[in-house]
């Protein structure tokens, strides 16, 4: 909530708790901001990446789509004083106003979805430490009639023609999804990069807690899609409410687990309802074994077996409303802290567990994977990971328009 407002704020010196366990001062309505800092700055790989000064060496100053390393610096600054052990609460103002720049959805005092932030967070650290310099034109592959194992690794490939940094390295995964023309049977496969999983909750009506496996079983049991998410065939040429199934194919090194808690719904009048799901959601804390999930090529040396360490938490009706809060496990002494904007307080993993919980962060327990396994798979099989632009028959890059799918009605 609006706590911060009408307050100059300013850091105050002190000893934290435990190292990296600062508290952030909200900015009139920033708590998203906070509750997503606390859990990202114990993103171990990533955190160590930046304090070390891995970044400087990466900024991609030039990239359109990233802030001209603005935000990956903001970023570095704040994780270098939260680390100093000079300070007990910070003033996160820099990388507010930074990322406002970038993405002026976030340039007010309003509150925020707190996962639209992580993404955006996420995604322009990402794009200002991108290695890719000029990003060409890539073209969709098509799975459809390739070897799962080729298709995954092809469209990997793909994709590092156009993102290569230390997010792609240890906070993406590939999922499969695989559509259905209702009409004519036509089939598509393509193999998407991620970076969180969107998970359905289904409310129980007995008020008994949703196990996560059971919201991870419902991620994979396929959908057919709707008129706003209509699927174009290309042999029907027309847009159709196509049946959709996803599987996970590989996980990453630090996985994002968004419990989908606010649905949107008509009234019948035309207007939206925005609905709550308040239900607890009953998720491991020191072992998720993601293995019955994945249908990729499991690696023993790192396995997808998972340990928690962060709870962004909401509380309110909507979630653009209401206050946000976070329950770390600090990555340096292994204990749960509470974050509640500029207090910091001792906590317990199973203290996350409520029906506020929004997002879940885990870290891969054993070993470690860069592209979530694929930089082995290629090493194996004798494959340049880069360099994957092909061409075509006049030796021209292929290029792609992307089709627009919105507004179209189903037939």
């Amino acid at each position: 909530g609006n706590h911060g407002a009408g307050f100059i704020r300013e850091s105050l010196q002190g000893i934290p708790p435990a190292p990296g366990s600062v508290g952030l001062h909200n900015l009139g309505n920033s708590c998203y901001l906070n509750s997503i800092v606390q859990c990202m700055n114990h993103m171990e790989p990533l955190t160590q990446y930046f304090l070390k000064g891995n970044y400087v060496g990466e900024l991609n100053n030039n990239n359109p789509l990233g802030s001209g390393g603005m935000v990956a610096k903001a970023y570095a600054a704040l994780l270098n004083d939260m680390w100093s052990g000079d300070y007990s609460i910070l003033v996160p103002r820099t990388l507010k106003q930074t990322v406002a720049n970038f993405a002026p959805q976030f340039n007010n005092s309003h509150q925020h979805d707190c996962q639209e932030f992580c993404s955006f967070l996420m995604d322009g650290i990402h794009e200002d430490l991108n290695r890719v310099k000029t990003k060409p034109y890539v073209e969709e592959l098509e799975g459809m009639g390739m070897d799962d194992q080729q298709a995954a690794i092809e469209s990997w490939r793909k994709h590092l023609l156009r993102h290569d940094s230390v997010m792609v390295d240890r906070c993406q995964g590939l999922h499969r999804s695989h559509v259905t023309c209702p009409k004519c049977g036509r089939e598509s496969i393509k193999f998407d990069v991620y970076s969180t999983i969107s998970l359905p909750l289904a409310p129980k009506k007995d008020r008994s807690a949703i196990p996560l496996s059971e919201c991870l079983e419902r991620f994979t049991a396929g959908e057919q899609l709707d008129q706003n998410n209509a699927w174009y065939c290309s042999n029907c040429k027309r847009h159709v409410c196509a049946l959709k199934m996803i599987a996970l194919w590989s996980t990453p090194d630090i996985l994002v687990l968004h419990l989908k808690r606010f649905k949107f719904d008509s009234n019948g009048a035309g207007g939206i309802v925005r609905t709550k799901v308040t239900d607890t959601v009953k998720f491991p804390i020191d072992r998720l074994d993601m293995r019955p999930y994945v249908l990729g090529p499991i690696d023993e040396s790192a396995p997808p077996v998972y340990k928690l360490f962060g709870v962004s938490e909401h509380s309110g009706p909507t979630a653009n409303s209401g206050h946000y809060t976070a329950t770390v496990r600090n990555s340096r002494d292994g204990k749960w802290y509470r974050y509640n904007d500029s207090h910091v307080g001792s906590s317990s993993g199973e203290a996350s567990v409520t029906g506020g919980a929004y997002l879940l962060f885990y870290q891969r327990i054993k070993g470690s994977s860069r592209w979530a396994g694929m930089e082995k798979i290629t090493q194996q099989r004798n494959i340049d990971p880069f360099n994957a632009l092909e061409k075509d028959q006049d030796g021209f890059t292929q290029v792609k328009t992307k089709r627009k799918r919105k507004g179209k009605n189903c037939l």
